[in-house]
């Protein structure tokens, strides 16, 4: 019986984590290009979201940069972008940080 529970604790103990992420929306009706900056890592990304399209990214929180504009934004896990008439606004979530 003891040696179940012990099983059964380090069994969930080494089970995945939550994964929280950001997410970014476009309401606008155009595409829009973007590169994203992880931390620690020494180069970015280039990012294309579509019309009217909500992704999931920046699992790590990221710095994106809206190529169309230069505007470039401070992303945390669990905030959410939206992006609208070619402007990105950031709404923070509580757990917010890298």
């Amino acid at each position: 019986m003891r040696q179940s529970v012990i099983f059964l604790m380090i069994l969930t103990l080494s089970g995945p984590l939550a994964v929280f992420a950001a997410t970014l929306q476009n309401t606008d009706s155009q595409e829009y290009e973007l590169q994203i900056q992880e931390p620690g890592w020494p180069y970015s990304n280039p990012f294309r979201i579509i019309a009217q399209a909500k992704v999931t990214i920046c699992y790590q929180g990221c710095e994106m940069a809206l190529l169309s504009t230069g505007q470039k934004v401070a992303v945390y896990p669990n905030d959410a972008v939206v992006i609208n008439y070619s402007v990105m606004n950031v709404n923070r979530s509580v757990k917010g940080g890298w």
